[in-house]
């Protein structure tokens, strides 16, 4: 299986809806077809989780799409 990079690891594994890599709920489809892979559970200063994802497919992050 074919590795690609969310966050700063190339860990999460493309075409694989079952990733073991990903954040909790993750991946779930994209709009483009592809799986959006999600990293990196941190913490603001609010306490609420900041994950950075990335679609497998057309590797845009959910914020980018939602920009459309």
């Amino acid at each position: 299986m074919t590795l690609f990079t969310v966050g700063s690891e190339p860990n999460h594994h493309i075409g694989n809806a079952q990733c073991p890599e990903c954040a909790e709920e993750y991946p779930e489809p994209c709009r483009c077809g592809g799986l959006m892979h999600a990293a990196g559970a941190e913490e603001d200063e609010d306490g609420t989780a900041q994950l950075t994802t990335c679609c497998d497919q057309c590797g845009r992050s959910e914020d980018q799409l939602d920009e459309r």
